[in-house]
């Protein structure tokens, strides 16, 4: 299956790598990173670099079109996200054009607080992973504890 992992750069990028490793060496999977612009560093994989639109909340219009055309693209079987605020326009893309299924993970930074792209996620989510049991109770019956990646 193909794979699609979406984050944003530095910390949630890394856990990105992580899990794209297991994914493709230990069960085969082919995958491809969609992320905000940046370094991407150790990434051997396939990635695409899209528009980063915190300064200027109307260039998330141009994220999500640069995100539709990447999943047009590439066709993946299942979208991975692990944070931040890229998440917000590839899901709606996905919940609007491609109903794939999905997959938050929360980072590994929210120990006791949730963060506000989880927040959001939750709803939409077809699997919401948390790396800290404390998170469990803030979000609901959906959440699953899987562990640290880091």
């Amino acid at each position: 299956m193909k794979v699609c992992l979406i984050s944003s750069q530095g910390g949630h990028l890394a856990e990105a790598k992580l899990i794209g490793d297991g994914l493709a060496e230990r069960a085969g999977h082919e995958i491809f990173f969609i992320t905000d612009g940046g370094k991407t560093v150790g990434l051997k994989e396939k990635v695409y670099l899209v528009r980063h639109f915190v300064r200027n909340p109307l260039l998330v219009f141009v994220t999500a079109w640069q995100v539709f055309r990447i999943l047009l693209k590439e066709r993946p079987g299942v979208i991975v996200c692990t944070g931040a605020e890229i998440g917000l326009p590839s899901f709606l893309v996905n919940l609007l054009f491609f109903r794939l299924p999905t997959v938050y993970v929360e980072c590994s930074a929210q120990v006791f607080n949730p963060s506000l792209t989880g927040r959001i996620l939750y709803r939409v989510a077809d699997l919401f992973l948390v790396q800290w049991e404390p998170l469990l109770k803030k979000y609901g019956p959906k959440a699953k504890y899987v562990g640290g990646f880091i």
